[in-house]
């Protein structure tokens, strides 16, 4: 398996002797369709991921998409970014047990997110195999449970000693444990350290009489768990994960391509709300993500146009129609040594926008820190209309261990209020 580390936005070059071989290229282009919509921009001889990050594998070849917004980051460290934002915004948890010694790591991104699902895993078989009850009809020469009656006179009239029976057993061939079962088939095949591959071999025997799921089914989904089961809800959503990533080959039957690719954009806005939101309820707020949902304007006819969704709203518990704050978050780098200059005529009229519609006067742009804005600083552009608009520029450290970056926007949030 070759595997090949990539950045976001950066260009992977083609071609004989170059980081992609034609033949892989063409493997990653036959792919595309089943990757995420506009993941891939194709130049002459090149070819970049957009905004997502993450892990695609098709026949032979290992891509690995790093994060990338400052250059002296190590591609260990630049892992740990991505690690410390998933396990923010909710997506893999408890995490932090594979972060020690992350800087000295050579692990691949892939076998970090497939030893995460093993110890999570092994975290809940210490507690023993999920069973559960099925109801099981047979026919036996003694009573057990109680007797069929219908099946009985149909089966069974010129048979007395024969019994139909209808009982309940517990079993542990249930349809959660076929779905973990399936996702550790998965990444048997997909993990490529021989140790890690060894560690889920064990795992597998654990789930002996235990089948898979059907190549239809879609197996329980985390919500869909009972209350003896609710504790495998982490270890549930990241099967799906791995599950939801496997595309398939109808002809062949065979594993055509995987990827495991996170939307950069929404993933940085989900970890921002996540940051934001004990301190939201500090100050007697309500934080709302992707709303409150209104219409820029309305038609002759009374119908909406242009619907307004903000990344994150800040509204008070008294007067929940109109946000205090809201919170446009940005994941990209800033080339210019002034930050307030990177802005576009577009931002800023999507900002006005959404002060217009919302009646809201405190808007802020939230950034990741980089070499152009450090956590802790702020700009600000005022905007001389009736409201007399505020629109502030601040940026969020991305760290597991330091609070740090909470005090950039406590301090704006509470001049702004």
């Amino acid at each position: 398996m070759k595997q090949l580390t990539a950045f976001e936005h950066g260009w992977l070059t083609v071609g004989e002797g170059r980081e992609l071989a034609p033949h892989e290229a063409d493997a990653l282009a036959a792919a595309e369709g089943l990757l995420p919509a506009g993941c891939l921009q194709w130049g002459h001889r090149r070819v970049k991921f957009t905004q997502f990050c993450g892990v695609v594998q098709v026949d032979g070849l290992q891509v690995e998409v790093l994060p990338k917004l400052t250059p002296y980051q190590t591609e260990a460290q630049q892992r740990d970014t991505l690690l410390t934002m998933l396990t923010c915004a909710g997506d893999l948890e408890a995490v932090d047990t594979l972060g020690a010694g992350l800087a000295t790591s050579r692990t691949t991104l892939l076998d970090l997110f497939i030893r995460h699902f093993a110890h999570l895993l092994e975290r809940q078989l210490q507690q023993g195999l999920l069973r559960d009850y099925r109801d099981i009809d047979d026919t036996l020469d003694q009573v057990r449970g109680r007797i069929d009656l219908v099946r009985q006179q149909r089966e069974n009239l010129f048979k007395p000693q024969r019994l139909a029976c209808r009982y309940s057993e517990l079993v542990a061939d249930i349809p959660v444990n076929r779905l973990l079962h399936s996702a550790l088939r998965l990444v048997i095949s997909l993990a490529t350290s021989p140790l890690l591959a060894q560690r889920l071999h064990a795992l597998r025997m654990r789930f002996g009489g235990v089948g898979t799921l059907a190549p239809h089914e879609r197996g329980p989904k985390a919500e869909q768990l009972n209350r003896m089961q609710s504790r495998y809800s982490p270890l549930v959503a990241l099967a799906h994960l791995f599950l939801d990533g496997q595309f398939l080959d109808a002809r062949s039957g065979r594993q055509q391509a995987f990827s495991l690719l996170f939307d950069m954009n929404r993933l940085f806005e989900k970890y921002t709300a996540s940051l934001l939101s004990p301190l939201a309820r500090l100050q007697g707020l309500t934080l709302i993500e992707q709303g409150p949902r209104r219409y820029l304007g309305h038609d002759s006819s009374g119908r909406g146009r242009l619907l307004m969704r903000p990344d994150i709203s800040l509204l008070s518990d008294r007067d929940a129609k109109y946000p205090k704050v809201i919170l446009d978050t940005k994941w990209k780098r800033i080339d210019k040594t002034d930050a307030l200059s990177s802005l576009s005529a577009a931002d800023l009229y999507q900002m006005l926008s959404y002060a217009t519609t919302y009646k809201c006067n405190n808007l802020m742009i939230i950034y990741p820190e980089q070499a152009n804005l450090s956590a802790g600083t702020s700009k600000t552009i005022t905007i001389s209309d009736d409201q007399e608009t505020k629109i502030t520029i601040v940026a969020i450290t991305i760290s597991r261990h330091s609070n740090s970056k909470l005090n950039s926007i406590l301090k704006n949030i509470q001049a702004s209020l």
